[in-house]
This record gives C-alpha cells, sequence and structure tokens, in this order.
C-alpha cells in the first residue's frame, strides 16, 4: 500500500483491507489493535483508493475469499472508513486520491443497492464538498451536483431518491455557510414529495423527516434577528411552506400513521418559533393553525384511546407542543399571533387539566425499576467500547425514545405543561388542579407521590392561589421528609417541593427555613441514590437562592451540622450525586467565615482524594494500558479536584496546587501517547483540571514549573486542538492555552508554537457558529496579539481581525452577553496594542457595551476604548452617535467605578472642543431629565 500518484489495487492489497475490515468491525475481539493498525494508514493515498474500491464494488472481488459477514457490511465499513479518513486527513490525501474516493462514491450514490449504502456515500459526499466546493464536481468532469441532487437522483424514486435526501441534509447540517440561502428551494422542493400522493410512503416520510431535522437542527443556532445568516435566512423564508404542509398532515390525519403524526406535531413545536415569520396569515388559514395545531392537540391529550406502541410517544409530542405555544405566550407577553393560537385553551382546561394530572403517577414497574439501581452502592452503569459513530439521523426509519424512558418522559412533559398552564392563566386553572390534588394526597404512595410532586409544579405559577396554605403545607412536606418510614419516592418529591418554595421561606421567620434546611441534610445520607440526589440538590438551590437574595446569612446556623452531614457523605457518594455533594461543599467554604468549618472540610476532601486518585488510576491502567474490555475509567477523581482547586482558591498553597497540576499534565500526556481519542469526557476533563490548578497557583511556582517541563502542556494543548475532530476537547485545549498564557506568559508556549497558533485560531474562528466557543477563541486571540504582536505583526492582525469579525450588536438574551465579554477583550488588547483600532469596529463595540450591564468589566473596557479614541480622533468624530451611546448607557453609574467618570469627561471634552455643534445638537435632542443628568455628572458646560 505505498503511496503513489497512480495507484491500482491489487487482490493481495484487498485481502489486506477486508481482513483490517473484518478486525474493526465485523469482529470485535481485537479491536483496539486493529484500529491502531487502521490509523497507520489513515493518510496513506494509496489506502483511500482501495476503500473507495472497495466501498463502489457491488461485489467481493475477490470471489473466491470466504467473508464472516455480509458484503454489505464490508462496504459499509469501507464508506465509514474512507470518509473519516477524508475529514482527518483532508488535503494531505492529494488530488488523486480525492478524485477517485469523488468517482466511486458518485457511482455508489447514483446506483445504491441498500439504504445503509446509501447513507454512508451521501456523507463521503459532503465531506469532499467540504474540502473543495460545489463547483469541484463539475469542474472535475463529474457534473453539476446540485443539479444531480435536486433532479436526477431526486426524480428517480427509490434508494435514489432517499440517496438525495440524505445528501441535502447533510449538506445543509455540515456547510450551512455554503448552502446559505439556498436552503429556502431545498426545503420547498423536499416538501413536493411529501404531498405527492404518487410518492411510496416511506419517501414521503423520509422527505417530512429531513426538513423536521434541518429546522430542529437551526435550533442550535446563534439566532439574532436583526442580522440573519444566509442559512437562517432561507429557513424563515421555507417556513410558511413547511408550517403549511404540518397543517395538512394534520388535516388528512397522516394517513393513520401514528409515527408520522408524532413527527408533526414535533415540527409544529418548532414551527412555533417561526410564526412572526410565516403571519398574518388569512383567517381561514389561522382558523386550521388553531384548530389542527392547538384545538386537536388538546383533543390527543384528553383522548382515551390507546394506540398502540406508540402511544406514550404520541402524548409526549402532544403535550410538548402545547407547552411550547404556552412557553411562547408567556415569552411574548400576551401579544403578537401567539396570542391567537390560545383561545381554544381556556374553553377545554378541565379536561386538559385531568388528562395532564393522569400521566403524572408512576406505575409500579416504573418504580420497580428505580428501585433495582437505586443503592448508593451501585455505579452508574458505564462503558467504553470502540464503536463507529454516525452521529446524523437517520431519515429512512422512525427513532423514538426507548420503552424504559417513555413513561418518565411523559411524566416530566405533562408537569411541563402544567407548569406552564399555571403561568398562562392560574385563576382559571387552580381550582381544577388543586381538586385533583386533594383526591390523590391521602391515598396510596403512587398517588401521595403524584400529589407533592404536582404541588411542587404549581408553586410558582399559582403562588398566589396557594400562598395562605403554604405554612401547613409546609409543615406537612417537612414531616414527611423526616419521616423514617416514608417511602423514597415520596420523600425525594417532598424535598424537591420544599426547595421550590425557598424564595417564600428567606423571607418568613427564621424557624421555617431552619426546619426546611435541617430535613434536607436528614436525608443526605440516605441508602437511597434518589433521594441523596434531591436532598443535596435542594441545599444547593437554598445557597443559589440565598446568595440571590443577598441572604446567605440566614444559613450560617446551619453550618456546624451540614458540614459535618458532607464529611459523613464524602466516603459513600459517587458519580453523579458526589460532583452535587462537591458543588455543595464550595457553596459552603465561600461563605462560612468559622475557619475550623472550613478546614475541617478541606482535610476531608484531601484525606478522601487519596483514596479517589487510586481507584482512577486503576481503571486507567485496566482500560488503556491492560485492554481489559467492558471497564470504565473512575472520574469521581475530577469532582474532588474541582472542590479542591476551589479551596486553594479561598486557601492558597502553591505546592500542593502544583503537586496536582504535575499529575495531571502526566496523565495529559500518556493519554496523548496512546491517542486515546474516544472519551473525550476523559480528556476534556484532564485538561479543564489543569486550567483550575493553574489558577490557584502563583505565578512564580507556575514560570519555573514551566521552565523545567519546557512548556510541554501547551504542546498538549495545542496537539489536541489541532489533532482531535470534537469541538468539545478542541474548547477546552483552548482554554488551557488561554489559562497557561494569562498565568504564566509567553514562557509557557514553546519557541515556534505562537505563530502556528494564532493561524490555527484565525481558521477555527472562522469555521465555528457556536458563540460560546467564539467566546473563548476570541479571549486566546486577544491575549496572544496582545504578547505576540511585536513578533508577528501580519498574522496577529489578520487573527485579530477574525476575532472583531466574531462582534455582532444585534444579539439579545445570553447571546449579548457573550458577545459583550468578546469586545471587552478585543478593547483590553488596544490599550496594548492601539493601531489596531482602525480595524477594530469601534462602533460596533460601543454599541455592544451600550446594551450591556454596568459592570467592573465594562468599565475597564470603557476607558480602554476611549483611551484608543482619543490618541484617534478621526475616528472618534466618525463614529459620534455611538461612542455617546455608550456614554448614555453609563448614566450617573460612572461614579461607582474609579476612572470611568473621569474618562468619560475626557471624551466629551474632547467632543466638546472640537465638534461642539454636534454635542450641543445632540444632548438637546434628549430627554430633558437625562440631559441634565448627563451634564451635572460629567461636568459639561
Amino acid at each position: 500500500m505505498n503511496s503513489e500518484e497512480i495507484y491500482r489495487p491489487t487482490p493481495n492489497d484487498v485481502v489486506n483491507v477486508l481482513r483490517l475490515l473484518h478486525d474493526n468491525g465485523v469482529s470485535v475481539q481485537n479491536s483496539k489493535k486493529a484500529y491502531a493498525e487502521l490509523q497507520q494508514y489513515q493518510a496513506n493515498p494509496s489506502f483511500c483508493i482501495l476503500l473507495s474500491y472497495v466501498f463502489g464494488a457491488e461485489a467481493c472481488p475477490i470471489q473466491e475469499l470466504q467473508l464472516s459477514g455480509s458484503w454489505i457490511q464490508y462496504r459499509r465499513l469501507a464508506g465509514i472508513t474512507l470518509k473519516n479518513n477524508l475529514e482527518k486527513s483532508k488535503y494531505s490525501l492529494g488530488l488523486v486520491a480525492v478524485k477517485e474516493a469523488a468517482r466511486c462514491t458518485l457511482s455508489v450514490l447514483g446506483n445504491p443497492s441498500d439504504v445503509r449504502i446509501a447513507r454512508v456515500a451521501a456523507q463521503i459526499i459532503v465531506k469532499i464538498t467540504a474540502l473543495t466546493s460545489f463547483g469541484w464536481w463539475q469542474e472535475c468532469g463529474m457534473g453539476n451536483l446540485s443539479h444531480l441532487l435536486l433532479n436526477e437522483l431526486f426524480e428517480a424514486g427509490d434508494l435514489r431518491t432517499l440517496s438525495a435526501l440524505y445528501t441535502l441534509q447533510y449538506l445543509m447540517e455540515d456547510l450551512p455557510k455554503e448552502v446559505g440561502a439556498a436552503s429556502k428551494d431545498i426545503i420547498e422542493r423536499v416538501v413536493t414529495l411529501v404531498l405527492d400522493q404518487n410518492t411510496k410512503t416511506n419517501l414521503q416520510k423520509a422527505a417530512f423527516r429531513m426538513c423536521f431535522n434541518i429546522y430542529e437542527q437551526a435550533e442550535q443556532l446563534d439566532w439574532n434577528v436583526e442580522g440573519l445568516s444566509p442559512l437562517q435566512t432561507g429557513l424563515t423564508a421555507a417556513s410558511g411552506t413547511f408550517a403549511g404542509v404540518c397543517t395538512v398532515l394534520l388535516e388528512q390525519g397522516c394517513g393513520g400513521d401514528v409515527p408520522l403524526l408524532i413527527q408533526v406535531l414535533r415540527s409544529c413545536a418548532i414551527m412555533l418559533e417561526y410564526l412572526d415569520y410565516f403571519t398574518p396569515m388569512p383567517d381561514a388559514e389561522m382558523t386550521k393553525l388553531i384548530d389542527w395545531w392547538i384545538r386537536r392537540t388538546i383533543d390527543l391529550v384528553s383522548s382515551r384511546v390507546d394506540v398502540g406502541e406508540y402511544n406514550l410517544q404520541l402524548k409526549t409530542a402532544a403535550m410538548d407542543l402545547l407547552t411550547a405555544a404556552l412557553k411562547l405566550y408567556d415569552r411574548m407577553g400576551g401579544n403578537g399571533p401567539i396570542s391567537f393560537l390560545m383561545e381554544p385553551i381556556p374553553l377545554m382546561l378541565p379536561d386538559l387539566v385531568q388528562a395532564l394530572v393522569t400521566c403524572v403517577p408512576m406505575s409500579i414497574e416504573e418504580m420497580n425499576g428505580i428501585l433495582a439501581n437505586d443503592d448508593y452502592r451501585l455505579r452508574d452503569a458505564t462503558a467504553v467500547n470502540y464503536h463507529l459513530n454516525e452521529a446524523s439521523k437517520d431519515i429512512s426509519e422512525d427513532t423514538f425514545m426507548d420503552d424504559d424512558c417513555g413513561a418518565a418522559t411523559l411524566r416530566a412533559s405533562a408537569l411541563r405543561c402544567i407548569d406552564a398552564l399555571c403561568v398562562f392563566s392560574s385563576k382559571e386553572t387552580f381550582p381544577h388542579l388543586i381538586e385533583q390534588i386533594k383526591i390523590l394526597w391521602g391515598a396510596d404512595r403512587q398517588l401521595k407521590e403524584a400529589s407533592i410532586v404536582l404541588f411542587g409544579t404549581i408553586a410558582n405559577g399559582c403562588y398566589t392561589e396557594i400562598e395562605l396554605t403554604v405554612p401547613d403545607i409546609i409543615r406537612q412536606l417537612i414531616d414527611t421528609v423526616m419521616s423514617l418510614s416514608e417511602d423514597i419516592f415520596v420523600v425525594s418529591v417532598a424535598i424537591w417541593s420544599l426547595s421550590r418554595i425557598l424564595e417564600w421561606a428567606f423571607i418568613c421567620d427564621e424557624k421555617i427555613l431552619s426546619d426546611i434546611v435541617a430535613a434536607f441534610v436528614s436525608r443526605m445520607q440516605s441508602t437511597s441514590k434518589r433521594v441523596q440526589q434531591a436532598a443535596v440538590s435542594a441545599l444547593n438551590t437554598a445557597f443559589v437562592t440565598g446568595h440571590n437574595m443577598g441572604a446567605t446569612a440566614r444559613l450560617v446556623e446551619t453550618f456546624p451540622y451540614l458540614s459535618e452531614s458532607i464529611i459523613a457523605c464524602l466516603p459513600i457518594y459517587c458519580d453523579g450525586n458526589l460532583s452535587l455533594l462537591c458543588d455543595l461543599a464550595l457553596h459552603l467554604i465561600a461563605v462560612a467565615e468559622d475557619l475550623n468549618i472550613t478546614s475541617r472540610i478541606g482535610a476531608a476532601f484531601k484525606s478522601n482524594r487519596i483514596e479517589r486518585i487510586k481507584y482512577f488510576e486503576a481503571s486507567y491502567v485496566a482500560l488503556y494500558i491492560n485492554g481489559v474490555p467492558n471497564t470504565h475509567v473512575d472520574k469521581d477523581i475530577f469532582s474532588i479536584d474541582r472542590f479542591v482547586a476551589g479551596f486553594l482558591t479561598r486557601f492558597p498553597d502553591s505546592e500542593t496546587s502544583l503537586k496536582i497540576l504535575g499529575v495531571w499534565h502526566a496523565a495529559l500526556k500518556d493519554a496523548a501517547e496512546r491517542d486515546i481519542r474516544e472519551d473525550e469526557d476523559l480528556l476534556c476533563n484532564m485538561m479543564l483540571t489543569c486550567c483550575n490548578f493553574l489558577g490557584v497557583t502563583s505565578t512564580a511556582a507556575l514560570t519555573e514549573w514551566s521552565r523545567q517541563t519546557q512548556g510541554s502542556l501547551a504542546s498538549l494543548g495545542f496537539q489536541f486542538l489541532v489533532t482531535l475532530p470534537k469541538q468539545t476537547v478542541k474548547s477546552a485545549a483552548v482554554t488551557l492555552l488561554h489559562r497557561l498564557l494569562k498565568f504564566i506568559g509567553k514562557s509557557a508556549y514553546p519557541n515556534g508554537i505562537g505563530e502556528k497558533l494564532l493561524v490555527a485560531l484565525t481558521s477555527s474562528i472562522r469555521a465555528i457558529d457556536d458563540s460560546y466557543d467564539k467566546l473563548d477563541l476570541v479571549r486566546l486571540i486577544t491575549l496572544m496579539v496582545e504578547m505576540y504582536f511585536s513578533e508577528f505583526p501580519q498574522i496577529a492582525s489578520v487573527a485579530f481581525a477574525a476575532a472583531v469579525d466574531a462582534l455582532r450588536s444585534d444579539a439579545y438574551n445570553d447571546s449579548r452577553w457573550l458577545f459583550s465579554q468578546m469586545a471587552y477583550d478585543i478593547c483590553h488588547t488596544l490599550d496594548a496594542v492601539p493601531g489596531l483600532l482602525v480595524q477594530s469596529r469601534p462602533d460596533e463595540i460601543s454599541r455592544i457595551m451600550a446594551q450591556a450591564e454596568n459592570t467592573c468589566d465594562k468599565s475597564s473596557a470603557t476607558i480602554s476604548l476611549m483611551n484608543a479614541l482619543l490618541s484617534a480622533e478621526d475616528i472618534a468624530a466618525a463614529i459620534f452617535p455611538d461612542v455617546m451611546r455608550l456614554i448614555y448607557s453609563w448614566q450617573q453609574a460612572a461614579c461607582n467605578f474609579p476612572g470611568t467618570r473621569e474618562k468619560i469627561s475626557s471624551m466629551l471634552l474632547f467632543y466638546s472642543s472640537k465638534h461642539g455643534e454636534q454635542l450641543r445638537e445632540h444632548l438637546s435632542a434628549l430627554h430633558p431629565n437625562l440631559r441634565e443628568m448627563i451634564l451635572s455628572t460629567y461636568s459639561i458646560s
């Protein structure tokens, strides 16, 4: 399998690759060794051609060879391996290999023998398009890809049509920027299959599922209504068409196809978010929407007819649609077209509430299933197995939740819908609910549990209605929690319900709050994992609520016995409950002033860490060194070290932190040498734990440690960033690299890494859509620009421009906060490199910061931005309105942040002296009260 420019597969090579495929998928007895062997050929062009040959062969090319599986299985594995090689090796495969992969795959796509083969072929086509372009196919003489998909294959029927649908879906998922506004044409073309009565049912459903999958995935995009991306523009333009198809299918009863009906209901829930884009509509169409999306959906929830195996999923989908509509109504303040959709709900409340309540009690089978795994000594089941990861959804078949979780999901959906109804109309909803609660309250454990969880659910939305009875109910719930003979299901929901009314408890007499917390603490040492989780979660909620209300002091009297319970629970908790316990311990040490309490907790964790690290090491060695099958890495140590790092934040000890940092540095290095890729959670935990201990170690100690290790940790971070495909791992690597540079400086990076890293970051930030990931990249880029600009001015300028391009001033909610943080980092860089102001989009930065809350970070950024503007008067003049908007956003608050008022005064003095007429005109347009406040605060004459 030597890499040659022109390679022709030989029988011997075919036999060898089939053996490799056999060992990597057909048989998994020695999969790790076989996988390592397969990796050796990853970037080999000849191997790529050989895989293409096997994937394109209708039958085994070696007729006399005895296979241990079907030929389709071998072809599929060859295709998946080819796809993975194209994704990982990219351009290193060379044009010849990529062309051959394209030729063979295009042939398979046009004549697939099996749906599984069609799906893999579609994925390969998309990977090749990502490497090249849409136009590349025609340039290479293979035809117009768009025409092939939307016309030739789309109209061919059967598997060829399915091939086209697969490819179109994956193109929109993987290449949203390239597809752009053409998504409208694709959606509108695909839905013609759904409505065409001559289309086979399986293709109709596949076409609908494809549209659903695209709109569902689009929910993960960053939506900014004033600046939609081309893909979002296309999807919004096609939303009316797809919503109309949903309505038609509901009118037709989906032909009696319950799985399709479930998919349609889920689609309607998503399309509610597009309501403003396809309304207003004719009255007749709106009437249909109200009737089929809401009124008939309520009928589905209320119906006693059992539709068989899909009954739970159908009711869940119907409830989720109603909940989505109710939440949208609340979010829009009852305004807009959503208000019309709510019309049937008040009239149908009695039957709807009764139907929802019926879904709340757990069955005996559910309870027994939970009890079977509820003992605290049983670890959460986890297995690490080599598997072929195909994340995209299969449009060729119905895929729904497992039966095991169906009932639990139905109950959760019912409770969410009840909660939304209470917020929507508590006065009308409460009477129907309270009657149901009274009926259930005194019954057996199933019904009592249901009544208590219903009370907790309505506690917020119906607070006014239950206010007078809250004290009595709290006493009953406390007694329930404290009763050692009470059922664990009843106890756990009683704890949860009490946590729902903690705000009320904080403003009442101290005894009620103390009694509630004491009840929570009394159950921390339960042998039930379910009760443990409820108790510790409730205590965490108590600390968060107290902090938000500025009333944490109300909890101080509970600290002594709470700390003792934490210490007692530490050796016996594991998995998720241990993580919650560590959160609770961190909450406590953050506010406890009694050093006896904090030192005892710290000593307990230090002692427990010795045992937990042994468990980690033993499991790691068993899996990754000894290859013991069906084992998993014990990751509880990461929860413990998260607490230890938090403890060291308050009580620094560089010797301890450096020792632990060294342990995780060595572990990360070993993971890299063993090429551990499949356990991304392990890699992320290792890197983020290193980050935590970097932050609690003195700069001097870190600098010396980095010198001794020759910047090895930064090299590992860079390696994971550029070689591993998972975005979660890349994000952790970016965070690690940022912390190293922040806490140590340039000496943290080995020689030569700075320039390469800036280039890699520039490429990464342009390819990523997630705003959280962009924020991490902006932080690292801006810090690197500050430190490396003098060495690599050209590369640093390009990287800085890429970071600036990520800014958007039209964001809202969480996105607005993210973009404000990016703006602050960019302003900080202007302090170090003022010359970058011209490419920093200061007008955009000013608008973003004007919308942000007045904080220390905003103060620092404001000072930095205005320093830069005062040294570039032309730019300051050009963006005058935006700077004034930023100034107005401070109002009088600038006086509370050192240096901010003075810097704003300097900015206004500049405008007054150089652009006085413009400033006076701008100020005269303000409300008199605001104008007077600005003039007096900043001493403008």
